[in-house]
C-alpha cells in the first residue's frame, strides 16, 4: 500500500512537472513572437515533448494561453493580497495595493507581459469552461479589492460618492496605462525616458486627488464675528 502511494504521489509530481514545462516552453514563445504566430509544434519542441503529449494536457493553444494567464493571475491577485494591512484608512490602503501592483511589474515582468501587453483573443473556443470561469473569478477577485476600498472611503465620507466598480476600473486602468507606454522604447522620443515609479506615483495622486472628497470650506474657516 506504501509502495503504491509513493508511486502515485510520484507519478502526480511527474505530471505537474511535466505540465509546467509546457507552460514555460508556450510563456516564453507567445512573449517572443506573440499569441497568434506561435504553433503547437513549436510549443512540442520548445518543450521537447511530442505534440501528441502537449495534447494531453491542453486541448488546444488557446486553452494553453488561457492557463498561462490564469496562472499569472493567481500570483498578481495573491501578491495583491498579501500587501493589505488591516485596519488601513481607505486612501492609504489604495496606495498600498498600487505599490503591489508596480512591485509585481518590477519582479515579474513576464506575467505583467502576459496579462497586460501581449494580444489576446476572446478564447470562446476550445477552452475548458472551467478555466474561462477560474479566469474571470481571478480578474474579479483584483478588482473588487479595489471597489471595496473605495466603498469603504465613501461610506466614512473621505472618498466622493461614486460608482466603486467603474472607479476601481479607472484607477486599474490608469495605472497599468502609465506602466504598459512608459515601458515601451518606441514611445520615448515623445514622452522623454520617464521614471516609471514617479508616473506611477503621480497618476495615483492625480486620481487620488479627484476622488478623494474635498475638505468642508465653512467648517474650515474661523468662525466670524456676527
Amino acid at each position: 500500500q506504501k509502495v503504491r502511494a509513493g508511486t502515485a504521489r510520484r507519478r502526480m509530481r511527474e505530471k505537474g512537472a511535466r505540465r509546467q514545462s509546457i507552460l514555460d516552453a508556450a510563456g516564453s514563445l507567445f512573449l517572443e513572437q506573440g499569441v497568434s504566430a506561435t504553433t503547437m509544434d513549436q510549443i512540442a519542441e520548445r518543450a521537447e515533448l511530442s505534440k501528441g503529449a502537449i495534447y494531453l494536457y491542453f486541448s488546444s493553444k488557446e486553452e494553453l494561453c488561457l492557463a498561462l494567464l490564469v496562472e499569472a493571475s493567481q500570483v498578481f491577485t495573491d501578491e495583491m493580497k498579501q500587501s493589505r494591512i488591516a485596519g488601513a484608512p481607505p486612501l492609504e490602503e489604495l496606495e498600498q495595493l498600487i505599490q503591489a501592483y508596480y512591485d509585481f511589474y518590477r519582479r515579474r515582468p513576464d506575467y505583467f507581459r502576459l496579462l497586460f501587453v501581449i494580444e489576446h483573443q476572446p478564447y470562446r473556443g476550445p477552452v475548458a469552461e472551467e478555466l474561462r470561469a477560474r479566469w474571470t473569478a481571478l480578474g474579479k477577485e483584483g478588482l473588487e479589492m479595489l471597489a471595496d476600498v473605495i466603498e469603504r472611503g465613501v461610506a466614512q465620507g473621505v472618498i466622493r460618492p461614486c460608482d466603486s466598480w467603474t472607479t476601481a476600473v479607472s484607477l486599474w486602468a490608469a495605472v497599468t496605462g502609465a506602466l504598459v507606454l512608459s515601458g515601451q522604447e518606441i514611445r520615448w522620443g515623445f514622452l522623454g525616458q520617464l521614471s516609471q515609479e514617479d508616473l506611477v506615483r503621480s497618476s495615483l495622486q492625480a486620481f487620488l486627488t479627484g476622488i478623494r472628497t474635498p475638505p468642508d470650506r465653512d467648517s474650515a474657516r474661523p468662525d466670524q464675528p456676527t
